[in-house]
């Protein structure tokens, strides 16, 4: 008993520290600063995508809070009061959690249904990619494998592109509508196993499924997740799933939960590789509970539903690829090698600290795709930068992965309302989806969820400390998972579209914290006050401390964030002129002399149609390293100059990431977008200008020489 004791107190106490301090961390930093994605401009002029930051009002934050109790306290005696009264208690006798679960599922999915067919939004990004082969394979078409292809990179994403494949015989081709609703699907069994994971970890608590389920509910970042079909949501669905059946073993070591789990944590890594962090999180439990239970049979059914999930996870990947060849007649390729990734998640890159820059791409093509010579390059890159970083910690080291933490985990929105921002809609948007997505009600959004970001980090906190003797290891799964992706990600590749599924796990522990925090507030229990006082004992040393710390330089390069004025004027779309620069963003091309017809491709040749809303007609303009990238929207091939044949124009796939990449092909397709007045543009390579001969109809290149046959209207 006293080993099983002291095991019990080291786990317990190492995992509730480290908890404690990196939600300390992210609740020092959403207080003191805020991050988004903005727009910078470059020495030469261009503009670039770059992660920002803004100074926040930490008082703001604690007097939101101090209003954020005090109305859950104000809606407690209500309630209580309720309960009492005759009129209302036979109603609410009836308010079972099931029943309630229920109503508010219903709620969001049809929340979930309204918004995808009020946007229509089609896929884009990596995404696109996935679907398009997905769409691709129905022709029998499988050159992705092909070498220098995407699958040929990425195999790993065979798996999410045979799932859409088969979707598509049930929902027929190109229904992105569909494909969509079943992350609705998805995102409610988020919800649901969520809500009954925290009524197993405090049964004592009849309400906390409701009000887990309800939190859930009202954070609104990971809803603008279900157009994003890139296999987040069902990743963490059957993940969840995996925790769920896990918890139920352990309290009742039956059989059929552990292969149920194991069955779901091997789809879930079919769909989302890294969805592993949840293997481990279940596996450490597991171990725990073979140490400190009794009886050899219990300890070997642990260690077999280890074994379980282990060879779930292998059986069912390798399933898909088998199939997969069999279906594509390619063998599966090893792909680019994960230790890249780690060399790229140290980088700074034009985005933000550890975002993609390109090298796992580069480093794959450099070394002829050799595994070996790969692997050895990137771990002497990785040597390379952190003995720079250990050399240089306050200067390089401790910045760089606070900027880091902060691009990934201070984005109140979870950049959800950008992903949805930079694709194109199949309808005419209403007015209100528009203002959510990029428009004024953007911003009060969020500025709204930059408090309730707080609220939950405060509210784990509160649960952390209420919670710190619990004599329940097993209500720290979801903590341990949180834990697990937060240091993963410290590391590897980094984007808050990454990091969200481990976000929504605090949630559970924040609504705890809070409902807990009201509890003692209004209640007689001698032991509860004195819970009450040690909370407010141990705020008021750890706000001495910070007070101390935020007078250094560090405190200003790591917590209190700030990159100015133009960076808050973005946030808030206010005191915005009119760009002279060409924003990255999807245009209609029309040529100066003709108004009437836009610039678009078909099979590779370049003409003008009569303008439309048709999706061929719609080009993106995106930045690169020497200038704007002009990207065919409908066939994502760029507008190219092939040097050697009389500056011909042609179409060219112009980066590894996508999936008919020709590395043999030399190709210019960085133009200079020069503004000759307002919305009107030259289309400048090499000193040669993009030019429509009104007479012929015909697009050519000639000499740059600002005449209006070289204008073009960009829309």
């Amino acid at each position: 008993m006293k080993l099983q004791k002291w095991i019990y107190n080291i786990a317990n106490y190492t995992i509730r520290i480290l908890f404690g301090v990196i939600v300390f961390g992210l609740c020092l930093q959403s207080m003191f600063s805020t991050s988004f994605i903005g727009v910078i401009t470059k020495e030469d002029g261009s503009l670039q995508e770059r992660t920002l930051n803004i100074a926040d009002s930490p008082l703001k934050h604690l007097v939101i809070a101090v209003l954020f109790m005090a109305a859950l306290v104000l809606m407690r005696k209500v309630w209580q009061r309720a309960k009492k009264t005759t009129k209302w208690s036979c109603y609410i006798e009836k308010m079972t959690a099931s029943r309630l679960l229920k109503i508010f599922s219903i709620i969001v999915g049809a929340a979930g249904v309204f918004w995808i067919l009020a946007t229509q939004l089609k896929a884009g990004s990596d995404p696109a990619k996935i679907y398009a082969l997905a769409m691709q394979w129905r022709e029998n078409d499988f050159s992705g494998f092909a070498e220098g292809g995407y699958l040929f990179r990425y195999p790993y994403q065979a798996g999410i592109v045979l799932f859409y494949y088969f979707l598509s015989f049930l929902f027929g081709v190109d229904n992105f509508i569909a494909l969509q609703l079943v992350n609705v699907a998805a995102l409610l069994c988020v919800y649901y196993l969520l809500a009954k994971l925290a009524g197993y970890y405090w049964k004592e608590d009849a309400k906390i499924q409701i009000a887990v389920f309800l939190g859930l509910a009202l954070w609104i970042p990971i809803l603008f997740y279900i157009t994003y079909l890139y296999g987040i949501l069902l990743g963490m669905a059957c993940s969840l799933a995996a925790v769920y059946l896990a918890v139920k073993y352990l309290e009742t070591r039956k059989y059929r939960y552990m292969f149920v789990a194991a069955l779901c944590m091997g789809i879930a890594t079919v769909f989302k590789m890294n969805c592993l962090i949840y293997l481990v999180a279940i596996s450490c439990f597991l171990v725990y509970d073979m140490i400190v239970t009794s009886g050899w049979k219990n300890k070997l059914r642990s260690l077999l539903f280890i074994v379980l999930m282990i060879l779930s996870v292998q059986g069912c990947n390798q399933a898909v690829y088998s199939y997969v060849e069999n279906l594509s007649g390619y063998e599966t390729p090893e792909g680019e090698v994960m230790v890249s990734w780690i060399v790229m998640g140290l980088q700074d890159t034009p985005i933000g600290p550890g975002h993609y820059s390109g090298y796992i791409g580069d480093v794959f093509v450099k070394y002829n795709y050799d595994t070996e010579k790969i692997t050895e390059a990137s771990i002497s890159d990785i040597k390379k930068i952190l003995t720079r970083m250990s050399e240089n910690p306050l200067d390089e080291g401790i910045p760089f992965f606070a900027r880091k933490n902060a691009f990934q985990w201070n984005d109140p929105t979870f950049i959800g309302m950008k992903l949805n921002a930079d694709r194109i809609s199949a309808i005419d948007m209403p007015g209100f989806a528009e203002s959510i997505i990029d428009g004024e009600a953007s911003v009060a959004l969020s500025v709204c969820l930059n408090y309730i970001q707080t609220l939950i980090l405060l509210g784990a906190l509160g649960y952390i400390i209420l919670h710190w003797r619990s004599k329940n290891l097993y209500e720290l799964f979801g903590g341990v998972i949180f834990i697990g992706g937060y240091l993963f990600h410290s590391f590897w590749e980094s984007s808050s579209s990454y990091t969200i599924p481990y976000f929504v796990m605090l949630i559970p522990y924040a609504v705890k914290g809070w409902l807990d925090l009201v509890r003692i507030q209004i209640s007689p229990n001698p032991k509860a006050g004195r819970r009450y006082f040690m909370t407010c004992a141990a705020i008021i040393v750890w706000g001495i401390l910070l007070l101390n710390f935020s007078r250094t330089n560090l405190f200003a390069n790591t917590i209190a964030l700030d990159d100015g004025e133009d960076a808050r004027n973005q946030f808030y779309h206010r005191n915005q002129t009119e760009a002279t620069e060409l924003e990255d963003n999807y245009y209609t091309v029309s040529p100066y002399l003709a108004e009437e017809v836009a610039l678009t491709e078909q099979g590779g040749a370049i003409l003008t149609e009569p303008v439309s809303d048709e999706l061929a007609q719609k080009i993106a303009f995106s930045t690169k390293e020497k200038g704007k990238v002009i990207r065919f929207r409908d066939s994502e091939q760029v507008l190219a100059v092939l040097p050697g044949e009389s500056n011909r124009l042609t179409t060219y796939m112009d980066d590894s990431m996508n999936m008919f990449y020709d590395f043999d092909l030399e190709a210019d397709y960085q133009w200079t977008v020069v503004a000759a007045e307002n919305g009107v543009y030259y289309l400048v390579l090499d000193g040669m200008a993009l030019t429509y001969e009104a007479d012929s109809d015909q697009i050519h290149l000639e000499e740059y020489a600002q005449k209006d046959s070289q204008k073009w209207l960009i829309r």
